[in-house]
């Protein structure tokens, strides 16, 4: 196996590790705002201008 060739098996476990480390953090930051949304009362409604956008849905063109 060349050098070139290891490298891109090293660069795919390393994109690979760096997904799941973002999925992890993802669960654990969620798990957190849960918990202080629970402690402090705060509900969706509440939250709803300090929250990203949703998906839009399409409409329909009417003709």
């Amino acid at each position: 196996m060349s050098a070139l060739e290891q490298l891109l098996k090293q660069q795919e476990e390393l994109a690979k590790q760096i997904e799941d480390a973002k999925k992890a953090q993802k669960s654990e930051d969620l798990k957190t705002v849960k918990r202080l949304c629970k402690a402090h009362g705060f509900t969706a409604n509440m939250l709803k201008g300090s929250l990203a956008e949703g998906r839009k849905r399409s409409t329909k063109a009417k003709k």
